[in-house]
């Protein structure tokens, strides 16, 4: 029954995004062939039609699709949930776990695929635009640095856990925020935003907190290193994404647990 769910919130999701994200791709192209062009034509407006106006809508789109995401994160967990969807998703043969899970995983996927509907616009120009020999020689030049690195393959497989694990924490952080604001029968949804920074407020005392004991008890700092090369920096990176995943996942634990705490034992949805 999850991976019923699960196509259906993709389903409903993958609607809204994929003339998005086409209309975007397509955006990008047309900005590839329009960027620098100077057309022999006086109008101004028609030389802000053709050269100006691709590049504004490309901008508009690329931070478009993130404000959509945000609001059908929101939109799909209190209305799903918590709203006017909240006694029919109950009443289906899944868990409260199970409902939490599979709008997170559905939210990060939108996330995903936004970024990489822009990172694939940004190579569309470039590409369109001929400066592919630039990017090669970078590209050239980075896997000559992480060459002679031994964890190169660690440090990636480090940036993608510490990735969808702040993503996931970020969407859990706005998912508690709004079973709290739930709580209360009037002015849910400023209570939810002052759920959201009151949450954000203590995890930052509880880390300063400990970052403070931590130093107090060593003998030395060690969150303070001096490098004097990309290279010597390289050394450090897997234990800094070492420490991110780690708080990145304590902090989903903790705020999965307290939506879940709230959908189960104190909305009596059913």
């Amino acid at each position: 029954m999850f991976g019923k769910l699960m196509k259906y919130e993709l389903r409903g999701c993958m609607r809204v995004f994929l003339p998005l994200w086409g209309t975007t791709l397509a955006l990008a192209m047309i900005n590839g062939f329009t960027m620098g062009f100077e057309p022999a034509i006086s109008a101004p407006l028609l030389k802000f039609i053709l050269t100006i106006l691709p590049g504004l809508l490309l901008f508009a789109l690329g931070l478009g699709m993130f404000v959509v995401a945000f609001v059908l994160i929101i939109r799909r967990f209190y209305s799903g949930l918590l709203g006017e969807g909240g006694p029919l998703a109950f009443t289906l043969p899944v868990t409260f776990a199970e409902q939490i899970n599979c709008r997170l995983l559905t939210a990060l996927i939108m996330v995903v695929g936004c970024l990489l509907t822009g990172f694939l616009s940004t190579v569309l120009i470039i590409l369109i635009r001929g400066y592919g020999d630039t990017v090669q020689s970078f590209f050239a030049e980075a896997r000559r640095v992480f060459a002679s690195y031994s964890k190169t393959g660690l440090i990636l497989f480090e940036l993608i856990v510490f990735f969808l694990a702040s993503g996931a924490y970020m969407v859990l952080r706005l998912y508690s925020a709004i079973a709290v604001g739930h709580l209360v029968q009037n002015h849910r949804g400023l209570c939810s935003l002052v759920a959201y920074i009151g949450i954000g407020w203590i995890i930052n005392f509880i880390l300063i907190g400990m970052g403070r004991l931590f130093n107090r008890y060593m003998e030395t700092n060690p969150l303070v290193i001096s490098v004097t090369s990309f290279e010597e920096a390289l050394q450090y990176l897997p234990a800094f994404f070492g420490i991110g995943i780690g708080f990145s996942l304590l902090g989903c634990v903790v705020l999965w647990l307290l939506t879940w705490g709230i959908l189960k034992k104190r909305l009596n949805i059913l």
